[in-house]
């Protein structure tokens, strides 16, 4: 009897006497493009308001820009942090002055994979953001 399996059910499903078996395989999470970029030759730019996944190419330059909040911009963010700098790498703009306030990051996607970007103020707060470099 020839083994016929339909539907989303053929994924986690071990079928017997068929000679194989089906594994379920989470899908990639989904990327959203990158919000417009602030600099010359950057595909996009993230700020403290920017969460989720985001998607980037090999070669493309992602830009981030972190402001403290508060009039007197005690709560600054540390420097931004690559989880993964083989794969996103810190990298100099060569033409970057912050303003008062503003915590910038660089970055270049070198490798695929799938790398978290981070940083915290003094007074706790936390900002992450994934990237999906493809």
């Amino acid at each position: 009897m020839p083994c016929a399996l339909g539907g989303l059910a053929a994924l986690a499903v071990l079928v017997s006497g068929c000679g194989h078996e089906a594994v379920a395989q989470s899908p990639a999470t989904p990327c959203r493009t990158l919000p417009p970029a602030q600099l010359p030759h950057s595909a996009g730019t993230l700020t403290q308001s920017d969460s989720g996944t985001y998607c980037l190419h090999v070669g493309g330059q992602l830009d981030v820009f972190l402001s403290a909040d508060g009039p007197q911009m005690s709560a600054r963010w540390s420097p931004i942090t690559s989880s993964a700098p083989q794969r996103l790498a810190p990298a100099n703009s060569g033409v970057l002055t912050p303003p008062v306030g503003v915590t910038p990051g660089v970055f270049v996607a070198t490798a695929p994979g799938t790398v978290q970007l981070s940083s915290r103020t003094s007074d706790g707060k936390r900002w992450q953001a994934t990237v999906r470099i493809e």
